[in-house]
């Protein structure tokens, strides 16, 4: 006990010490820059010391940390020194740019206010605290990727096994488009690790009911809104479907209060749909009108697909549903090789990907049957993101960038499904006993 208060001791003043000098005037951005990535790295050992007593356990998260914040760092290097900013995402220009005019606005040197937005409001405050260095902002989508992976290896853990943690850890550590999208500082980022903080502490909460806790899932909340505001109901929904008792022998009761929960739920959001249309201005719509709005305002430019399907109604929006999930899951295709190259690079890694969605398929079925319904709220945050995402978006690109966010949490039963692959490898391959020798004479 006393080493341990000895590391938080030595731990948090060292992060003080190092948060000072980054307010030091007299250093260059470069400087800045190493002490931001010694930060971080404290902030993250700091977090571990807390949460994992295990010196051995704490040793080796650690390790996987630096490793997934090495390969982003490297990749986010990479991007942003060989090609032309916003190559990947045509977004990240202007979340700089008004990141910038933001800043220099709260500074009182100028009178243009910029566009207000979430990654605005965060770029503007990094820009505002270190000047306008951009690397500092991409360190910080770098950090929030690796403490993903910390995240996606916590909830395993909790609904399996440490040995299913490690795969799923390293699954999302080197998964490219996970990379990718943590090498940028975009919503994408940010909402991955909201989401998988949420997941955990409600995890949490639910094997140990305390206040701090609940303290940090409702900051976490408030956060995510700020980010995407449609974030905040699923996760809610996802949350109350934690607290629902599921058992084998009461499955089909507790389906219906879960359907008529869900029923509830969708009545609400397009209440507030409605609502939030007409304060701007707009024609109040129905929930499928709106997705199919949404629809067709992302078909467009060269990956484009699926825009014949009109979703403007529920029987058609049930009627294509399983194409569409289809296509948001798993396209690219192998066979979709075009000229393009983004499309090739993201064709290339479906292949890798096919391998870890089969395994989480598996992991998803052997769950049930065994009766681990702690996966639920991971199930429904899941569920209710895909169908959202599949009937709304009809851009191979989009569908391909926004899946980040559903597959962190598919890599966690892709961990429990490599897990019980090996296990069965084990048991196929152990030596049998040897036979009894015969009794000499």
């Amino acid at each position: 006990m006393r080493s341990n208060a000895l590391v938080y001791v030595i731990s948090i003043l060292m992060a003080l010490f190092i948060g000072w000098s980054m307010f030091n005037p007299h250093f260059s951005g470069s400087m800045e820059y190493l002490l931001m990535v010694v930060f971080f790295v404290m902030l993250a050992w700091i977090i571990l010391v807390i949460f994992v007593p295990d010196r051995r356990e704490r040793n080796y998260i650690f390790s996987i940390f630096l490793l997934a914040l090495f390969l982003r760092i490297l990749v986010s290097f990479l991007i942003h020194t060989l090609l032309p900013l916003g190559y990947f995402a045509p977004d990240e220009p202007g979340t700089i740019l008004n990141g910038r005019i933001t800043a220099e606005y709260w500074r009182g040197s100028t009178t243009i206010q910029g566009v207000k937005g979430s990654v605005f409001d965060i770029a503007g405050i990094v820009f505002y605290i270190f000047g306008y260095n951009p690397n500092i902002l991409f360190l910080l989508a770098n950090f929030l990727g690796a403490m993903t992976v910390l995240n996606a290896y916590f909830i395993t853990k909790r609904l399996f096994n440490e040995q299913s943690a490690r795969y799923s850890a390293l699954a999302v550590t080197i998964l490219p488009s996970l990379i990718l999208w943590s090498s940028m500082p975009l919503k994408d980022v940010y909402s991955q690790f909201l989401i998988t903080s949420i997941m955990h502490m409600t995890l949490r909460v639910k094997e140990r009911f305390r206040l701090n806790n609940v303290a940090i899932i409702i900051a976490l909340i408030a956060l995510i809104g700020f980010v995407r505001a449609y974030l905040m109901f699923i996760v809610l929904v996802a949350i109350a479907g934690t607290f629902i008792p599921v058992r084998k022998e009461t499955f089909l009761r507790n389906t219906i209060i879960i359907t008529i929960f869900a029923m509830a739920f969708v009545v609400f959001f397009s209440s507030y749909s409605s609502k939030q249309a007409s304060l701007f201005g707009n024609t109040p719509e129905t929930t499928f009108q709106t997705l199919q709005q949404t629809r067709q305002g992302f078909y467009s430019g060269g990956s484009k697909m699926l825009g014949h399907i009109n979703v403007a109604s529920p029987v058609n929006a049930l009627l294509y549903l399983p194409l569409l999930l289809a296509a948001f899951f798993l396209a690219p295709f192998p066979w979709d090789v075009t000229g393009s190259i983004l499309h090739n690079l993201a064709t290339a890694e479906s292949i890798v990907w096919y391998y870890l969605f089969y395994y989480a398929i598996k992991a998803i079925i052997r769950s049930f049957k065994e009766g681990n319904f702690d996966t639920l709220p991971v199930l429904v945050m899941v569920g209710v993101l895909s169908i959202a995402y599949a009937l709304a978006i009809s851009n191979m690109g989009a569908a391909y960038r926004f899946r980040g966010q559903v597959s962190v949490l598919l890599l966690v039963f892709t961990g429990y499904g490599l897990y019980l692959r090996k296990q069965k490898h084990l048991i196929k391959h152990a030596l049998p006993d040897e036979p009894n020798s015969p009794s000499s004479p």
